[in-house]
């Protein structure tokens, strides 16, 4: 009997793809093996690039760098850790009346280079006019891959943290006035488009700092006046291993939309009542590991962000991004 090839994957718990974790959707012909239980997002999305796993949960503006560079991933239409990130942007109360006021200050980010990061200025810079240039960056944690150098200066806590513990000396610079601002990762899905989440727990611990932009009918007026709803983590698999096995695309995303419809046994009290707001306001399930047109718009919006960012040069096709069978199924 011929063992069948193990698929090596990497992902952070959630309840959209535990099925597949937990083991319950075989995938005919392979052995998925899940390997991700001891790190971080981040830790998950730099051993990737570096050459670990087969198909591994991955920061969609790190894909889109690392493409550009010439690695070998392609993309599933899988996406994770979704919603608008306005609420992920901190200041201090009292010392804003205007975001138009950041121009000049300086920002803090957990990381440059950050997906949650790069649309939050994507917002800044298309519904205030705050450009990336505008102002200056200090990033307090280890990035997972930048390409290109920057065009802007870019202040950093020296040594870093470990993954995940960045934010509280932002919270701290940006109560005493040090930053204007801070940008970093939080609520996503129906608490981030809503609000009742629970946000980085750390930024509320410090006196005044808050969330810059709370308003949530402001916040859903946006996201159906731009069609943009940001895609966060995409599931990203080797291009060798595809090339390997040519069927196994297709099985993937056929099991990932299992795993989806499994989800609500995973949920926790509240998840199904709000994930059917998310999907009323959008008008389509945001997780279906379906490519809409909604998130073509998307990830081309993320594309021109990390332009003007510097964290890219071009546009790139989604074509050479996704795995062909994304366009077909």
């Amino acid at each position: 009997m011929v063992d069948n090839p193990k698929i090596t994957f990497s992902t952070n718990p959630n309840p959209r793809n535990r099925a597949l974790i937990d083991g319950l959707i075989p995938i005919d012909g392979y052995d998925l093996e899940y390997v991700g239980d001891k790190y971080s997002a981040g830790e998950i999305h730099y051993l990737f690039v570096q050459g670990e796993f087969d198909l591994a949960e991955m920061s969609t503006a790190t894909l889109m760098r690392a493409k550009e560079k010439g690695k070998r991933f392609l993309a599933l239409p899988v996406f994770f850790q979704r919603g608008p990130r306005q609420r992920n942007i901190f200041y201090c109360e009292g010392k804003l009346t205007h975001p138009s006021e950041l121009k000049g200050k300086q920002i803090g980010a957990f990381r440059y280079g950050a997906t949650a990061v790069s649309w939050a200025r994507g917002y800044l810079l298309d519904e205030h006019g705050i450009k990336t240039t505008d102002v200056g960056w200090f990033v307090s944690g280890k990035e997972v891959f930048i390409g290109n150098e920057l065009p802007v200066k870019v202040e950093r806590l020296d040594p870093p943290p470990p993954f995940g513990q960045e934010k509280p000396h932002l919270a701290k610079l940006v109560a005493d006035g040090t930053l204007g601002a801070a940008l970093v990762a939080g609520d996503s899905g129906y608490p981030g488009l809503f609000g009742g989440g629970v946000l980085p727990g750390v930024m509320g611990q410090v006196p005044g700092v808050k969330p810059l932009f709370e308003d949530t009918d402001e916040i859903i007026r946006y996201v159906k006046r731009t069609q943009i709803y940001p895609i966060i983590h995409i599931m990203t698999i080797k291009e060798e291993t595809v090339e390997k096995y040519p069927d196994l695309a297709a099985k993937l995303i056929e099991a990932f939309r299992e795993a989806n419809r499994l989800a609500p046994k995973y949920f926790k009290n509240g998840d199904a009542v709000g994930y059917a707001k998310e999907r009323d306001v959008l008008g389509y399930d945001p997780y279906a590991c379906v490519l809409t047109n909604a998130d073509k718009k998307s990830i081309q919006a993320l594309n021109r962000y990390q332009i003007e960012q510097g964290l890219v040069q071009r546009e790139i096709p989604l074509e050479s991004l996704f795995v062909k069978e994304a366009f077909r199924m």
